[in-house]
């Protein structure tokens, strides 16, 4: 048994623009309808809380999953 870790394969360029094209998207939708609705003075403030925590997570879940790409690209 070698010591070595395992390979993953690189994916193509097409399915790596279309996981940032992805998260790009979700993370623009959730911040843009959270900040419209921050805007809103007759909205509910727990929608709004919960649409601002919904934001956050995903642009968290966005930079760990964009750093962790970083790191396994690295030779």
């Amino acid at each position: 048994m070698s010591g070595a870790p395992p390979v993953r394969p690189t994916p193509a360029p097409e399915v790596r623009r279309a996981q940032v094209t992805t998260w790009v998207a979700l993370v623009v939708v959730a911040g843009g309808s959270a900040g419209a609705f921050l805007l809103d003075q007759d909205a509910n403030p727990v929608a709004q809380g919960l649409l601002a925590v919904v934001a956050a997570l995903e642009i968290m879940l966005a930079v760990v999953w964009w750093r962790s790409r970083r790191r396994r690209d690295r030779p």
